[in-house]
């Protein structure tokens, strides 16, 4: 009898199992898949990251290019036009028991630095470039301050001038022919032709305005007497201007605006009327990714239409001569027709590489005695840089 033959069945692929070699191979082209997209993920995020940085930086750094040309531009506002004899005064202002100008104590950071020519001194002018009297952190290197000067009041801002002598004592006030044009809180500024002190007053709050002659002071800011100034130091040519308000938060502007640690823009106003919750007078930061802030003058000596640019530092427009109180230094505060402003900005985001030039230029055009040269460390270029620049007319300084 023949022995039953055995046949032999093919098993059906699915029923066969997969080699090492090939479990081997899957996985190292997984591997190589997964390790290619993620070098692709992260270059894009890395990219992603590098142009919001640029992008933040950029918006953050036009914004504070707005402030300043807000600012700017009505530097001079309530005496800039009709009152042009007052400038070059010393300005003095009390609040409340406090002498605030001239300055007695160290101006906050970044402003401790800050000299106009007298420490502590400040003159009447629309805009004076302190240049190099800050030295943020963050870029080592000093910075230029503006100090801006301007009203706010919108109103009947033409100088009125003294019916009769001021009075002193309990119930200060000023003789005019009309009030017209204050109500009650307003702060005013006294001058004078050939008087070399310009005071800061303020309106008592209860006052409504009108057609009485008595304009009474009282408040935070009115005082008979502040340092060497006093109300009846003024004869009946003196005037009175309105500034602005120190109640409807319209309060006129003498700033400082400068660079500070972290690449920060600040602004500080001499009259303390920016206070923090215990009402003590505080810096405001303006803008951030802001490395440093330069600035040049337009003058037009003779009102020919054409400025010429001109370093703060050069001699003439240097601030011992425009700061010297003189008629001469007057006339030369009212040829500043206009300010180049130049900012460097600086990205939050370190670049793993070097991602800049060597160098960073503001006022290239205006030749090599005026063109700003920052020359970066191989440390900093490993951020990115951006220049701002904008010319910013003085519209009140122009005839």
């Amino acid at each position: 009898m023949n022995a039953p033959r055995t046949t032999l069945r093919r098993l059906p692929a699915r029923e066969l199992g997969v080699t090492l070699i090939e479990l081997m191979v899957v996985m190292g082209i997984g591997l190589v898949l997964t390790l290619a997209i993620f070098l692709v993920l992260s270059a894009s995020e890395g990219r992603k990251r590098t142009v919001t940085s640029v992008n933040d930086t950029a918006q953050a750094g036009g914004y504070g290019m707005y402030v300043l040309d807000k600012m700017l531009r009505s530097a001079g506002s309530g005496f800039g036009q009709s009152g042009t004899y007052a400038y070059g005064c010393t300005l003095f202002a009390q609040k409340g028991t406090t002498q605030i100008l001239p300055a007695t104590g160290a101006l906050p950071a970044p402003f401790a630095a800050v000299n106009t020519g007298t420490a502590g001194l400040f003159r009447l002018a629309p805009v004076l470039i302190a240049p190099g009297q800050t030295t943020p952190n963050v870029s080592g290197a000093t910075s230029d301050v503006l100090v801006v000067m301007g009203g706010a009041a919108g109103f009947g801002e033409y100088p009125v001038t003294f019916r009769g002598l001021p009075t002193a004592g309990s119930a200060n006030s000023l003789d005019l022919p009309n009030t017209l044009s204050f109500r009650g809180d307003d702060l005013v500024m006294l001058a004078e032709e050939f008087n070399p002190n310009c005071m800061i007053q303020q309106v008592q709050s209860a006052f409504a305005g009108g057609a009485a002659n008595a304009l009474p002071l009282a408040g935070s800011y009115a005082a008979a007497t502040i340092g060497s100034s006093a109300l009846v130091g003024y004869s009946t040519s003196g005037t009175v201007m309105n500034m602005g308000n120190a109640a409807n938060g319209n309060p006129p502007t003498i700033m400082l605006v400068g660079v500070g640690d972290n690449n920060t823009l600040f602004s500080y106003n001499l009259l303390q009327t920016d206070v923090d919750a215990s009402g003590n007078p505080v810096q405001l930061p303006l803008a951030d990714g802001v490395f440093e802030l330069h600035a040049l003058y337009g003058v037009d000596p003779t009102n020919s239409g054409t400025v010429t640019w001109v370093s703060p530092s050069s001699s003439g427009y240097d601030l011992a001569t425009l700061m010297a109180g003189t008629p001469a230094a007057a006339g030369l505060l009212q040829s500043i027709k206009a300010v180049r402003v130049g900012i460097i900005t600086r990205t939050s985001l370190r670049e793993r590489d070097l991602v800049s030039p060597s160098a960073v230029t503001l006022f290239s055009d205006l030749g090599n005695a005026l063109t700003y040269t920052r020359n970066l460390t191989t440390a900093e270029q490993n951020f990115r840089y951006r220049t701002i620049e904008s010319t910013i007319p003085i519209r009140n300084n122009m005839n």
